[in-house]
């Protein structure tokens, strides 16, 4: 038997897991519904304008990366646990495998359940307060800014994920503190460098974001190129899979 994965242990060990925590899953979903409807319900009530695709994939986006970066830090929460983590730990199943089980839940799962709920709840808020002249619109969860949201996801989920396994309680904060922290002291680096590289005082944000400086009283913006997103898209894609390659060996590093 293949001591990294085997079809049948890792198949009763998704089994295991989903019985444990179907219940706290399910009440996760009620609450991000609810919200969402809620929500919904109430944006159409306040705006007399329809809601149009780009305000739907940005609420998409947030709520996506919000909701599932919380919920991914709640995966790995008996190893933080002491009574738990003994029997998580010493369970006869490899760590890659325990490790694709919440992987799956907090990745794969959420994404296709998220994006059904969202569409379904978006088709019935547009549909709830009709304009005339003015036919519904709704977002393509095909579409490149969607596509585009999953990747971002797969990203904040990478860092959430290793912060999981990497702290032993409020995961969430301790993650979203570290990776402020971390994204503060880039941002800084990146201007001082674009600063010695320009020769002048550069009006930057994030790094391979837009720069704008001032030059003979004039406000000058240089802007990304499309190669250059594709390029960003794939680096990301990059630290994702880095990150993720990460919490499987701090996984793998947890002790009894």
């Amino acid at each position: 038997m293949n001591n990294t994965f085997h079809l049948t242990r890792f198949g009763r060990l998704f089994i295991k897991h989903t019985v444990e925590h179907y219940k706290s899953y399910l009440m996760s979903l009620t609450v991000l519904i609810g919200v969402m409807v809620l929500g919904g319900s109430f944006m159409v009530y306040m705006i007399n304008v329809p809601i149009d695709k780009g305000f739907q994939t940005a609420i998409f986006m947030m709520i996506l990366c919000l909701g599932g970066t919380i919920f991914t830090s709640t995966v790995f929460t008996d190893i933080g646990d002491k009574k738990k983590a003994v029997s998580s730990l010493t369970l006869p199943a490899s760590h890659f495998e325990k490790f694709l089980v919440g992987w799956i839940y907090s990745f794969l799962i959420f994404i296709v359940v998220y994006t059904a709920t969202f569409y379904l709840i978006v088709l019935f808020a547009v549909n709830l307060k009709h304009f005339s002249g003015q036919p519904a619109e709704i977002i393509n969860v095909f579409d490149n800014p969607i596509c585009w949201a999953y990747l971002l996801y797969a990203f904040l989920h990478a860092i959430a994920f290793h912060g999981a396994i990497f702290f032993e309680k409020l995961h969430f904060l301790k993650t979203s503190f570290a990776f402020f922290i971390y994204l503060a002291i880039l941002t800084l680096i990146n201007k001082v460098l674009l600063d010695a590289l320009l020769g002048r005082d550069v009006n930057t944000g994030l790094p391979f974001g837009n720069i704008r400086f001032v030059e003979n009283n004039k406000v000058w913006d240089l802007n990304i190129t499309d190669a250059w997103d594709s390029f960003i898209l794939i680096f990301l894609a990059v630290l994702a899979l880095i990150f993720w390659v990460a919490a499987y060996y701090r996984l793998k590093e947890k002790q009894v």
